[in-house]
């Protein structure tokens, strides 16, 4: 079934374009940094965005996605590049409400559950 909310343009991967309760293996292809706006202001701050093989949207990187990444592989992101990282979705809160987030699995993952 498809959630609404993947019918509008966004040019990063969000929660809910992820399978609903299944991890979801990807192949890191670049890290790069962007300038993208802070919600309910008018400033912007660099964010780190790691795109993966075989998909056109990138993801932007919270502390806590990068930290697990930084734990599997080392905190340069060049070495990050060909590794693989497991998916998967956990609601999280967020200001005053609960909202589904993407998070990294904190371990490698294994050869045949590649996607």
């Amino acid at each position: 079934m498809t959630d609404y909310r993947q019918m509008f343009d966004r040019e990063y991967v969000a929660a809910y374009d992820l399978p609903e309760g299944k991890d979801i293996v990807v192949t890191i292809s670049k890290v790069t940094v962007a300038q993208l706006p802070v919600a309910g202001t008018s400033k912007t701050q660099k964010r780190p965005i790691v795109f993966f093989e075989g998909r056109d949207k990138g993801m932007v990187l919270n502390k806590t996605n990068g930290k697990t990444i930084a734990a599997l592989y080392g905190p340069k992101v060049e070495a990050w590049t060909g590794k693989q990282i497991v998916l998967f979705v956990v609601e999280v809160p967020f200001g005053a409400e609960i909202v589904p987030a993407i998070r990294v699995r904190p371990s490698v993952p294994k050869a045949d559950k590649a996607a």
